[in-house]
């Protein structure tokens, strides 16, 4: 009876170190989802981000300045990303969304590169050229003009 008391308040004990040491982590946002909750926070001072901790080996996600993704980007693809959360990793900018999966209620934060967010946007002005460029224009040899 004694041993299984030692072992219930032993766990107790561990579990509470365990919740406490997860409690008190420091103010610098390390997941992209503390990160997304500082970035689409109302409060001025939760969107500002914290220096970089020296000897961290996990990324380090910051809150970008306006300015910051405005020199990045050029107008085309900064109206692309305006339904994007701008976000830090490392000093890499990031574009994040939030996603629920097909058949799932839990939602995914998504984050794709600058080159990647390029790449779409190039790729979808490409394909809405080509698609207005086939807009009345006859693919077929055969009784294309109509008339004959």
């Amino acid at each position: 009876m004694n041993a299984r008391r030692a072992c219930l308040t032993l766990g107790l004990i561990t579990c509470s170190t365990w919740l406490v040491a997860c409690a008190s982590g420091g103010s610098q946002p390390d997941t992209a989802t503390a990160a997304y909750s500082a970035a689409t926070s109302q409060d001025p001072a939760a969107r500002q981000a914290a220096a970089p901790a020296n000897g961290k080996k996990k990324p380090v996600w910051t809150v970008p300045t306006e300015e910051e993704v405005a020199a990045a980007l050029e107008k085309k693809y900064l109206d692309a990303a305006k339904d994007f959360v701008k976000l830090k990793k490392d000093g890499e900018l990031r574009f994040c969304k939030r996603y629920r999966e097909i058949g799932s209620s839990i939602a995914r934060i998504n984050c794709i590169t600058e080159s990647e967010l390029r790449t779409q946007v190039d790729n979808m002005t490409q394909y809405r050229d080509e698609m207005r460029n086939k807009m009345g224009k006859c693919t077929r040899d055969v009784l294309c003009g109509g008339g004959g």
